[in-house]
């Protein structure tokens, strides 16, 4: 018996493969056909079996009810790309990392029919910025919006939770964040650190969970924020210094890096260390930047090119340190890639509140108490299974410690 085509428009399966981009070969892979056959369906000269497109919708991350939509969306605005990879052209996103950029739009879309359905408004966020501004009076607004205490950050940074601590500071101020973690749809650190939705309401973040550090992570967190302060929607991989670009995005870049070094290492901060107070560059040892820098809840090279800004250290010494770093980074990776592949025992509702925030997971959880939406939307919005959800509401609305 001949297998049952599937009805759908040759639009619908060209937008779905590029809006993933995804290759015709390898789609052609994922449905065990050769590549003319996909071209073939994608011209309306044949279609694809019902088993067919389900592999397509697997490989492509979409759902089956995309395929017989009656004409392709309206596709997102794309993010100004500030990465610069090895052997890849400029703007080129792997799968995983356009499903995340898509995922991001979408559950942004979702939070706000759902505070509409409420009857609720997200806070608009209020700080707007030009690059010609001074990083240091950008910075103050922002620990002022985000009312950044400076000891509460260090008690952060002593439990190895600054992230967590800046990231909640947002989430209170109506700002999503999510962290792309997990076995699944891994996206390498040396393609995305994060990248920002830069909307004047629910603006999103998202953050590369596999920086090990808090600090690192700590970093692309601001640097994301003075993105969209600057009302620019863009995707990051590295600082202002570590590729060759326009001027003009190296300036965007900097100024990033700057505002965030500054809102996480203010000035009256930094001074309540003796060892910083002495005006005048100096060099510094390792041991010595490593004791400040965990003591803020910082990385290495974050502090010393903040000490740099306050002239507590030269270019010349950084860029004698850097080299260093950025081996350090590479090693560490290469020590993940190569660990035994031993399963973590991480709780599935860990995982599904770091990937979705607890801003987020609050607001759907809140609409189904509404009765806005019912349980199956619950565990659609959030990507959980019905048994997982009371875990995860325990989890999101626990007590801040």
């Amino acid at each position: 018996m001949a297998s049952v085509k599937a009805l759908v428009k040759p639009e619908l399966l060209s937008w779905a493969r590029i809006r993933a981009k995804v290759t015709i070969e390898d789609a052609a892979k994922a449905a065990s056909v050769k590549a003319d056959e996909i071209a073939r369906w994608e011209i309306g000269d044949d279609a694809p079996t019902l088993n067919q497109l389900r592999n397509l919708a697997r490989k492509y991350h979409f759902p089956l009810a995309v395929f017989y939509l009656p004409s392709p969306p309206t596709d997102f605005a794309p993010l100004r790309d500030f990465r610069r990879l090895p052997d890849a052209p400029q703007g080129a996103l792997s799968a995983n990392l356009a499903f995340h950029v898509r995922t991001a739009y979408e559950r942004r879309e979702v939070a706000l029919e759902l505070y509409d359905e409420l009857g609720e408004r997200p806070h608009q966020f209020p700080i707007r910025a030009k690059v010609t501004d001074n990083p240091e009076t950008v910075a103050a607004k922002i620990r002022s919006f985000l009312e950044i205490d400076a000891e509460k950050q260090k008690e952060a940074a002593s439990k190895h939770r600054s992230f967590d601590f800046l990231r909640r500071r947002l989430e209170e101020h109506d700002i999503l964040v999510f962290v792309v973690g997990g076995p699944h749809y891994i996206v390498p650190l040396n393609e995305m650190r994060g990248f920002a939705l830069a909307k004047p309401d629910l603006p999103v973040i998202v953050v590369n969970g596999r920086d090990p550090s808090q600090g690192g992570k700590c970093f692309t967190l601001l640097h994301e924020l003075a993105h969209i302060a600057l009302g620019e929607s863009a995707i990051s991989n590295g600082t202002g210094d570590d590729f060759k670009s326009s001027a003009e995005e190296q300036q965007i870049e900097r100024f990033c890096d700057a505002v965030s070094a500054a809102v996480l290492m203010p000035v009256d901060l930094m001074l309540s260390f003796p060892s910083i107070r002495p005006a005048g560059q100096r060099e510094w040892g390792d041991e010595e930047l490593r004791r400040i820098a965990n003591e803020i809840g910082v990385s290495r090279e974050a502090l010393l090119l903040r000490f740099i800004s306050m002239k507590r250290a030269s270019w010349a010494f950084y860029n004698s340190r850097r080299a260093r770093f950025k081996d350090e980074y590479r090693r560490a990776e290469e020590e993940r890639l190569l660990a035994p592949k031993t399963p973590i025992p991480i709780k599935r509702p860990i995982l599904l509140m770091s990937w979705n925030g607890r801003n987020y997971t609050r607001l759907v959880l809140r609409s189904y108490y509404d009765q806005r939406i019912t349980l199956n939307d619950v565990s659609s919005y959030l990507g959980a299974k019905v048994k997982h959800i009371p875990a995860l509401e325990r989890a999101a609305f626990q007590p801040v410690d």
